[in-house]
This record gives C-alpha cells, sequence and structure tokens, in this order.
C-alpha cells in the first residue's frame, strides 16, 4: 500500500506540499502480522540456540500461555523449569494450570503440575518426581496423575485460589528450602448416596455448596544437574505450616 501524503492545517494554509505519512502495515495488515510472527520465530529460535531452559523468550511465552493470549510461539510452550522463576512465581504457573486443567488439552494442568515438580536424579531410565506426600516416594507420569486426581482434586479445576503465607525458609542454614501456603475454593467430589432398603433406585447426585481449602507448597532449589538453580515442589501438605 503506498503512503498517502496527509496535509496539516499548517500546511494547507502556506501551501506547503503534505508529508508522507509511514504506515506500520505497509503491504496490508496481513502481511504486517506475518512479519510479526515470523519475528517471534526467529527469536524463539535464537533462544533455542542459546541453551538452557532459562531464557528470557522462553519465559515471557509461558506468561503468554498462563494468561490464555492467544500466541502461535506460545501456544506449544511446555512450562518448563527455568532458574529466572522464583517460587512464587512457580507456585503461580502451576495453580493457574491446575485452575484451568483442561486448557488447551485434557490434564495439562497435572501435566504442567508434573513438570514443575522435582525429579529423580539425572540417569535414570524413566523420569520419575518426588511424590507430593510426605513419603520421599518417586512417581512415573501415571502414578502421579493418580495420585492428584485421588488425593488433590480439590486443586484441579478449583473456583479460585490464593497466597495465603509469604514464602517462608524455614531453617536458619539452610536456603534452598521454602514452603508457601494457598487457600483453594471447590466444591467437594459429588457423589451418589446409596438406594434406600427395599428399592433399587439410588438418589441424584448430590449437588455441593463451595468449601475452602489450605494446601502447604514445599520448594526445593535444585544444586546440581539440569535443573540447576531451578525452584520445584518436593512436596504439598495439607493445612497451613507457614504459620
Amino acid at each position: 500500500m503506498a503512503a498517502t501524503p496527509v496535509p496539516s492545517k499548517g500546511t494547507a494554509r502556506l501551501g506547503c506540499p503534505a508529508r508522507p505519512t509511514i504506515s506500520p502495515f505497509k503491504g496490508g495488515r496481513i502481511q504486517f502480522r506475518k512479519r510479526v510472527l515470523n519475528t517471534s520465530f526467529c527469536l524463539s529460535a535464537e533462544d533455542e540456540c542459546k541453551g538452557g531452559g532459562g531464557n528470557l523468550g522462553e519465559v515471557f511465552n509461558q506468561f503468554v500461555f498462563l494468561k490464555g493470549i492467544k500466541s502461535p510461539a506460545a501456544a506449544g510452550q511446555r512450562l518448563n523449569p527455568s532458574p529466572l522463576l522464583p517460587p512464587t512465581a512457580v507456585l503461580e504457573q502451576a495453580m493457574s494450570m491446575l485452575q484451568r486443567n483442561d486448557w488447551p488439552e485434557p490434564d495439562s494442568g497435572v501435566l504442567a503440575a508434573f513438570n514443575l515438580t522435582l525429579p529423580a536424579k539425572d540417569g535414570h531410565e524413566s523420569r520419575t518426581v518426588r511424590s507430593w506426600q510426605a513419603a520421599e516416594e518417586w512417581l512415573s507420569w501415571e502414578r502421579f496423575h493418580a495420585l492428584l486426581h485421588v488425593s488433590y482434586n480439590p486443586l484441579i479445576n478449583c473456583d479460585s485460589w490464593r497466597m495465603v503465607s509469604p514464602l517462608v525458609f524455614p531453617s536458619e542454614r539452610f536456603d534452598n528450602k521454602a514452603i508457601q501456603a494457598v487457600e483453594v475454593r471447590a466444591r467437594p467430589r459429588q457423589g451418589r448416596t446409596l438406594a434406600p432398603a427395599g428399592t433399587h433406585a439410588a438418589s441424584p447426585d448430590v449437588t455441593t455448596a463451595l468449601r475452602s481449602y489450605t494446601y502447604t507448597f514445599c520448594w526445593e532449589r535444585v544444586e546440581s544437574g539440569s535443573f540447576k538453580d531451578c525452584w520445584l515442589i518436593s512436596g504439598v501438605r495439607v493445612g497451613n505450616y507457614a504459620l
């Protein structure tokens, strides 16, 4: 599209030639969007060549992905640990994804939580992560998926959530462990009541009101390996232990 001269009031009175305006949409809006899109992909490729999961481009794409902004570069962005993210930011990532668990695909939230959980040491044949329960146990994806859907169900597709404590470092000797509590508002699992004696029909599903649940996320900063300096979830306990 050729630039169109736009005369100002001053140039019109003085008889001066109008100055052409420069439009960012030269060639049409569609071509302009294509140029922006190509630029974003080039930047992503450059960041990838720099290595690691801690570059600013990847963190920005994760932010766009979490906010639900439609972006081709962010749509394929998996939430990976990054040494640039403090525990509070990782908590926001995990909870935001769990709250809309089935976007953009079923159980995307649980998968994000799996990726943000402390993994077993490098060199294991199959990837396992630390169980969120108190026992030091390492779970495969299948077992982790089952654990969250059963023991941490209120976190999945919750109505709302908020942080109810600051980030706390419980040990004065070690600064690689931290905890933070969240309150979740969710509906308990709907169930069916037993049929009365002598009848064959069960009562319909019981509609339940929103309830509050409190969980304490436990964090650990990885000291070595491919996730060095990344804050990852090492456990989630029921209740507020950050008081």
